[in-house]
């Protein structure tokens, strides 16, 4: 498998981000000590097939056209390609990275609904969306807490996992303080060095 370039240092970041709050709603959710640690490193490379999606698609200002779109949204299969070929705990983390962007109607990428999503997919989404909401990016300024809160209110339970969206709003301090924790983060979890960004930007 080959890939254009390396994860950009934001997009390390939101990684690095999503995986802190992965961890934290997993212990909240009582998961034992192992099946955090997956969930943790699985969120932590959970966008790693957007390591072969086209920098001008990943930067763009304005609105996708359909056809990128269409490439976009595959880097999930992508990054579950490059995961299902490692060895060792990352292998696990091919279904995170296959179905973070399904959503519990069935109006994610591959239209898997409830049960048929795996667990991890359903925790990490629900980090990504909220890390997602609350960062800059290319296409829009961040949301603020308030509207994000409300936001994903609305999404719980048609969408996205209704109890762990309350765990993440009944425990909101503790997360927000976790997305401004990135020098201790940076040096906790780290992306795998092939596809880390070591220059600027």
């Amino acid at each position: 498998m080959t890939y254009i370039k390396p994860l950009s240092r934001e997009e390390q970041a939101h990684c690095r981000r999503t995986a802190a709050l992965s961890e934290l709603l997993a212990k909240l959710a009582g998961l034992p000590d192992s099946e955090v640690r997956t969930v943790t490193q699985s969120a932590l490379v959970h966008d790693i097939g957007k390591t072969a999606i086209p920098p001008a698609i990943l930067g763009k200002t304005g609105p996708l056209t359909e056809g990128e779109h269409a490439i976009m949204r595959m880097h999930t299969a992508i990054g579950a390609h490059i995961l299902i070929h490692t060895h060792g705990a990352m292998r696990t983390a091919s279904a995170v990275a296959l179905q973070h962007h399904e959503r519990l109607d069935g109006s994610g990428y591959l239209g898997l609904r409830g049960n048929e999503i795996h667990p991890h997919a359903k925790l990490v989404a629900v980090a990504d969306v909220f890390d997602a909401l609350l960062s800059p990016r290319p296409y829009k300024r961040p949301w603020s807490i308030r509207r994000t809160c409300d936001y994903l209110s609305s999404l719980a339970g048609v969408k996205l996992d209704a109890k762990l969206i309350g765990l993440l709003l009944d425990h909101l301090p503790q997360a927000l303080a976790l997305r401004h924790e990135e020098i201790r983060i940076r040096s906790r979890l780290r992306i795998p060095g092939d596809y880390a960004h070591k220059g600027k930007g």
